[in-house]
């Protein structure tokens, strides 16, 4: 049976805060974490990474004894969260089911949705709808224009918020007490040499973001890549999310880029915020 690992079990236990390892040693108890949960939601987090694991590997990466992983297991495989095959576990269709249903309870996954086609419709572009949550960008929705490009289109997927055009977008919109509050929170982290690793350099370019409405990712999250992007404005007049176009960095030039698809995407914003409105 082949098996995918993404992550292995060293770094995998490093990436996690684990039973005993809290960042916060004077956490009130009414605040603590529950330990068994925890081990749970590592387990399942685990999972996710190699795509497939015995219990005496699940145990090692999440540091906890293999009757420990054994017990979990067997509750989520009644539950339907994993399957079991010759011994080895992954995820079951059941978390499928509770993402879509998430995703389906934001009405602006619908009303964006189909917007978000027709941008990409006869293009070589991936377009993009994201929003923020604990002080990330995480893609609602992802949509390839063709196969040319094999563009990851993974739903669900987080992104740092300094690097992205969605994410820019989204810091450049938001309320000044939220703008703050999620500047504080980010670590700026350099992906490739063009990514803003100054919080100085930050604050300019969400200024100009600001004034001209649109933010562009200059091969700042991946080498090659480049992405425009606008704000979607809810009917509170708060920050909704970002939707955004990304493609090839060797096409995305010119007038095309700087021009066409961001009247382009204005398009679409207006017709997504009177969607939400509801006029």
């Amino acid at each position: 049976m082949n098996r995918i690992v993404l992550m292995n079990r060293t770094a995998y236990r490093n990436k996690l805060q684990l039973p005993g390892q809290r960042r916060e040693t004077n956490m009130d108890r009414s605040n603590a974490p529950v330990e068994s949960v925890e081990t749970l939601l590592s387990m399942v987090e685990y999972l996710e990474q190699s795509g497939e694991a015995g219990v005496t590997e699940i145990a090692d990466a999440v540091d906890v004894s293999k009757s420990t992983v054994h017990n979990h297991l067997t509750t989520l495989r009644k539950r339907g969260y994993v399957v079991n095959e010759d011994g080895h576990y992954r995820l079951g269709l059941q978390f499928l089911r509770i993402g879509e249903t998430t995703r389906m309870r934001t009405d602006l996954f619908e009303v964006a949705r189909p917007q978000i086609e027709t941008l990409v419709e006869g293009t070589d572009l991936v377009g993009n709808l994201a929003v923020e949550e604990r002080g990330r960008g995480v893609y609602l929705y992802r949509s390839r224009g063709s196969d040319d490009i094999r563009f990851s289109t993974r739903a669900g997927e987080a992104h740092d918020l300094h690097c992205t055009a969605t994410g820019k977008s989204i810091l450049a919109h938001a309320s000044s007490d939220r703008a703050e509050r999620l500047l504080d929170s980010i670590d700026l982290v350099g992906y490739t040499d063009n990514t803003i690793t100054e919080e100085e350099a930050l604050l300019e370019e969400l200024d100009q973001i600001r004034d001209r409405g649109v933010a562009f990712d200059e091969e700042e999250y991946g080498r090659g890549l480049r992405c425009v992007g606008v704000p979607l404005v809810g009917p509170d007049d708060s920050i909704a999310g970002a939707v955004s176009l990304s493609g090839p960095a060797a096409d995305m030039t010119g007038e095309w880029y700087r021009e066409t698809l961001p009247d382009r995407l204005r398009g679409a914003k207006n017709r997504i915020e009177i969607n939400l409105r509801d006029y």
